[in-house]
């Protein structure tokens, strides 16, 4: 989620506590500051973006990270209005912090949510990074709720509850949309066919299929599927694949998306490139992150480097 989103779903459950939308109260803002403390990670985008990508959603968005951000907040503001209970300020600043943590699992990118147990992000790929339909529902709750100070409690259940029936909506609709495919290409096990959230169209749907031979990454609008790119199985006893899949970039892709592939190229002069591809996001044609792998003529790695967007010059890995 956006950061607006998440500022205005920490409005929306801070009413709820009965307190007013005051600046001085430490309840409001410990709530909706904490529903957007943890995008403060934005900072590490000083060491360049792709720095900011790997770190994103990384520890800063873990439980326990959350937990000592909703323990500071809620001090720090106990500390300057002691005008309300240590306990009911750090009570509502963490609904607050563990807000923006659930929400960031909605969509493909995910979170890294039991770090330092484990480095993987978790998603359940429902919606798109900034939904229209969840940022529209709190943004006219926050209207109501300014207009009408009375009607807020009311209008921030209005749009948790709309909000929650809309999430319903996409779980079941995504769920057709599966079935839809396996009967379209014949697929027998629901393991073999991931649907995921389109990257700018609310109401598209990626998908990827996992057949014998080939993975094919498609986009179905209308209930009409397309395939984009037809992809060569991943063929992991590939001498060059297997050598590529020990360095830096292939342990960056396997903690930054759980859905890539790895391609091989044969070159002249006996040289090979392994391509990385992150199939979450497709844009301009192509999908937006990808990664290559270059193999000297002893199958040595010599050159790693992650591309950002398309058809642009790549960040030479060092990690």
């Amino acid at each position: 989620m956006d950061p607006i989103t998440h500022g205005l779903i920490g409005i929306a459950l801070s009413t709820l506590s009965g307190h007013a939308m005051q600046l001085n109260d430490p309840v409001f803002l410990g709530c909706t500051l904490g529903a957007m403390l943890p995008d403060l990670d934005i900072i590490a985008h000083v060491k360049g973006r792709l720095n900011y990508l790997l770190k994103h959603r990384g520890a800063s968005h873990s439980l326990i990270a959350l937990t000592g951000m909703a323990l500071g907040l809620s001090s720090g503001l106990y500390l300057l209005f002691p005008t309300t209970s240590w306990m009911t300020v750090f009570s509502w600043t963490l609904i607050g912090t563990m807000s923006h943590g659930i929400m960031d699992l909605l969509n493909s990118y995910g979170a890294e949510l039991l770090w330092p147990f484990s480095r993987k992000k978790i998603t359940v790929d429902m919606i798109m990074l900034t939904d229209p339909v969840v940022l529209g529902s709190f943004l006219a709750s926050f209207i109501i709720s300014l207009k009408t100070p009375n009607l807020a409690e009311i209008s921030s259940l209005t749009a948790l509850l709309f909000s929650a029936l809309y999430l319903g909506y996409r779980h079941l609709g995504q769920r057709k949309t599966l079935d839809r495919l396996m009967g379209i290409y014949n697929m027998n096990k629901r393991d073999q066919v991931k649907v995921l959230p389109a990257m700018f169209h609310p109401f598209t749907w990626n998908f990827i299929l996992f057949q014998e031979n080939f993975v094919r990454f498609g986009i179905i609008r209308n209930q009409t599927p397309l395939i984009c790119r037809v992809l060569p199985k991943f063929d992991e006893d590939n001498p060059s694949v297997l050598n590529a899949l020990e360095g830096n970039l292939a342990e960056i892709f396997s903690q930054f998306t759980p859905y890539y592939h790895v391609i091989a190229h044969f070159l002249e002069a006996e040289e090979c490139n392994v391509e990385f591809l992150d199939l979450r996001y497709w844009a301009k044609g192509d999908f937006l992150y990808s990664g290559k792998v270059i193999l000297n003529e002893d199958g040595e790695i010599s050159q790693e480097i992650f591309h950002l967007l398309p058809n642009q010059e790549g960040v030479l890995v060092n990690y």
